[in-house]
């Protein structure tokens, strides 16, 4: 790119050992063969600038003359220089005057660039005491005459390249790259990565000890950095590792680069010029083993699927011969093939340019067969992009390709066609384009850093909710590190505001980017979440809003995850109850809910576990208000009624309006919650509630009311031994005051805790209990995150 980047280059060979033979393959100066293209476009449209863009070429190299090359050489090079720009402009000229560039004078044109630069990075080295010299690729690798990307005659390139450079002569051989020559001396190109791939033909000739690739990046990287910011460099990959991530879209690399040091099993380092002590990746013969079967994920874009079917194609002779030799005949690359085992189809990927040209081959190849109806279409699908994923250890190992396509489908991400080669080395499907990075950034996260990814939306910030985000704040490393999963915050909503970012939000400035988001709609919100195609997406909903809970079966349906403390959606109409958990089994999403009746307590997963088991549930009953249990506790310890709820109230164990703790509703929920997880189909008419709210104080201020209630305090004196206990069976339920004797489990609960007895037929002499702190937000919290977890796991 600069003079001092060429200095560098000359540092980097002189840290080789001096006893061995060094030869150096140079590209083009940064941008020249881009702006050499360019100036062919500019010509051929008789634009004018063609000169202007030549003239800058040259300015660009001589300054590099002045900055590199020693005084007394300048001149010679600036001579050598000067009969290519000549030339170089006579080509331009002609381009210009015809209007046209063919293949041939295009190569002329754009190898140009490194023709100019072996000669002043040779200079450069004897700048710095190297001995050096220039030597010109077209001597030395004999190609065919498919210019823009010629073919290698290795045998006559080897004796060429044998008798050139060997034996050494102790100085550093400048080898111009991408270009070549026809056995006439017509000068060629070998296409892109073209100096990669002189430098791997010229070591393979030599038998060299190792080729270096220094170029801008670390190393072969686990996915493309453009799609995936996580993406990491691979230590080592072995050349069908390497040669399949080339293919399939690595950019490091060109497919062709390795074939040269396959038969003499010559490593390949790829490092990066600005960064040079970092390792880089080694590609070797073998692979070497890794944490995973999967090394990278990779992606070709610009893909569209040519379709073949027919009904008449079953059992026929030479269907695909015929296919893919009127695409050969037509000139186009077939990246992909897929055929149905019933015979009736073949898929086939092109690139998208090559896309009609296919179907017009194909269509005349089976003019006849289009005609009789035996085949009855040929069709085309642009806007397709195939994904792969690449490892020598996926060989034999089962699951891989289940793995693969569970990814891809909790992403949302629909597959249209796949394949997978003998070797087992890369299974590759093709999604639509727009799908394209979704896929690799979910494959990479499953597949090479073998994590799990959750993202999630949290609806309400309350005192619940922002203990979740400070739970998650402070517990997403762990779960990264331990279970390797990666859970990302990518919205939050309160009732007045929504802020949403699929790239993801900082848990702890969530809460003061909220300010500046979005008025809340919750039909935006769902609209937005259902067409978001984030894999393993999680709604946390930390409210008690009975109009989101009605919304959890088009996000259940929509495959996103439902995490909640909200009990409305439970304990609504029982017809909503069974359409929810039906979506949920159907479509295979977690609908968690433990939250609704013991916050952190694992009351339902333990109710669920006995149901699944076979164990017959007779009763259930408990203590599940803390609030209540707090109050009971202190009249029973002789404290007057209305004080006792006064201190709950000021110890914020109630709600702002501790009717509705007193009023028993929320009891009622949870109880009817825990008899419809045991199976039991009851309706909220089928509970018997008794509210703790002294007739006449239903309404008017919180204030008012607290003031009056102690006018009812004598109906509770003399009263000991209180709980306020919900229980439920087949027939019903109820909650309500029971003075509990010492021989109920209910009669050692203390404070705030809660109860669960479960009575079954395995536990019927001996009840199940759960007991434990069953209020708070840092509890309820926990719960939620525990939820999470399961979901994000279910959904692997």
């Amino acid at each position: 790119g600069t003079p001092a980047r060429v200095r560098t280059v000359v540092d980097l060979v002189r840290q080789e050992p001096d006893n061995l033979n060094r030869v150096v393959v140079v590209s083009a100066f940064g941008g020249v063969t881009d702006e050499l293209i360019r100036g062919i476009d500019a010509a051929i449209a008789r634009e004018g600038t063609h000169a202007d863009t030549l003239a800058a070429i040259r300015r660009r190299h001589d300054e590099a003359v002045r900055t590199l090359v020693l005084p007394e050489e300048q001149q010679a090079v600036r001579e050598e220089l000067g009969h290519l720009f000549r030339d170089l402009g006579e080509l331009m000229d002609g381009i210009y005057l015809l209007r046209d560039c063919t293949p041939r004078t295009r190569d002329a044109v754009i190898g140009l660039g490194e023709r100019a630069s072996a000669p002043i990075v040779a200079a450069a080295f004897r700048a710095e005491g190297v001995p050096s010299e220039a030597v010109d690729a077209r001597q030395l690798i004999r190609t065919d005459d498919a210019f823009g990307e010629a073919n290698v005659d290795f045998d006559a390139t080897r004796s060429l390249i044998r008798e050139r450079l060997l034996p050494g002569t102790g100085s550093v051989r400048v080898v111009t790259g991408f270009i070549a020559s026809t056995p006439e001396g017509v000068q060629t190109t070998l296409g892109r990565s073209g100096s990669d791939y002189t430098a791997t033909i010229v070591a393979g000739a030599l038998d060299a000890e190792r080729v270096v690739i220094w170029t801008d990046v670390d190393g072969v990287l686990s996915a493309d950095p453009r799609l995936v910011p996580a993406a990491f460099t691979l230590p080592h990959l072995s050349y069908r590792e390497a040669g399949e991530m080339a293919y399939f879209g690595a950019k490091v690399l060109h497919p062709r680069t390795m074939r040269p040091l396959l038969d003499a099993a010559i490593p390949l380092e790829i490092k990066n010029t600005m960064n040079p002590t970092a390792a880089g990746t080694r590609i070797h013969a073998e692979s070497v083993p890794s944490a995973g079967a999967v090394k990278a994920v990779t992606a070709i874009r610009g893909i569209s699927l040519v379709m073949v079917e027919g009904a008449g194609m079953v059992g026929v002779p030479g269907i695909s011969g015929r296919t893919f030799g009127s695409l050969a005949t037509a000139g186009v690359n077939v990246l992909l093939i897929s055929q149905a085992s019933s015979e009736q189809s073949i898929c086939i990927g092109v690139r998208a340019e090559d896309g009609p040209r296919a179907v017009a081959a194909l269509e005349q190849s089976f003019a006849l067969e289009i005609l009789r109806r035996d085949v009855q279409r040929i069709g085309l699908e642009p806007g397709c992009a195939v994904v792969s994923v690449v490892g020598d250890q996926m060989r034999m190992q089962p699951g891989i390709a289940g793995r693969m396509f569970s990814t891809l489908g909790y992403a949302n991400i629909n597959v249209r066609a796949i394949a997978q080669g003998a070797s087992e080395t890369n299974i590759s499907a093709v999604v639509a384009d727009s799908d394209a990075q979704r896929a690799i950034r979910a494959l990479h996260e499953s597949f090479a850093r073998s994590f799990e990814r959750g993202h999630v939306f949290l609806l309400g910030a309350g005192v619940v909710g922002r203990a979740f985000l400070e739970l998650l704040e402070r517990h997403g490393p762990v779960l990264s590190e331990t279970r390797h999963l990666n859970l990302k915050l990518v919205g939050v909503a309160t009732s007045k505001r929504v802020l949403m970012d699929a790239e993801g939000l900082d848990p702890a400035a969530v809460l003061d980017q909220l300010q500046g988001g979005d008025a809340m709609d919750l039909d935006r919100v769902v609209r937005a979440l259902t067409e978001s195609h984030l894999e393993r997406l999680i709604l946390v909903d930390a409210t008690a809003s009975a109009e989101i809970a009605g919304r959890y079966a088009e996000l259940l349906e929509a495959g996103i995850a439902v995490v909640t403390p909200n009990k409305r959606a439970n304990t609504g109409e029982l017809e909503y109850y069974d359409r929810l958990h039906r979506t949920a089994a159907r479509r295979g999403v977690p609908f968690l809910y433990e939250t609704t009746v013991g916050a952190g307590l694992p009351v339902i997963s333990t109710l669920r576990d006995l149901v699944a088991s076979g164990d017959q549930v007779l009763r259930i009953e408990g203590v599940l208000s803390g609030t209540l249990a707090f109050v009971l506790g202190q009249v029973s310890a002789g404290m007057p009624f209305s004080r006792a709820v006064s201190l709950a109230r000021e110890q914020g164990f109630t709600e702002p309006d501790p009717r509705d703790d007193l009023g028993g509703q929320d009891v009622a929920r949870k109880i009817l919650t825990l008899a419809r997880v045991a199976g039991w189909k009851l309706s909220a008419k089928d509970v018997e509630v008794e509210s703790l709210v002294p007739d006449g104080l239903e309404g008017g201020t919180v204030e008012a009311f607290l003031d009056q209630l102690s006018r009812h305090d004598a109906a509770w004196e003399g009263r000991s031994n209180l709980q306020f206990v919900a229980e439920a069976s087949p027939a019903g339920a109820r909650v309500g005051v029971r003075e509990v004797g010492t021989h109920s489990p209910f009669s050692s609960l203390q404070g705030t805790d809660n109860m669960v007895v479960f009575t079954t037929d395995l536990y019927g002499e001996r009840p199940l209990v759960i007991q434990g702190a069953g209020a708070g937000p840092g509890v309820t919290s926990a719960g939620m995150m525990a939820d999470v977890v399961r979901a994000a796991a279910a959904m692997r």
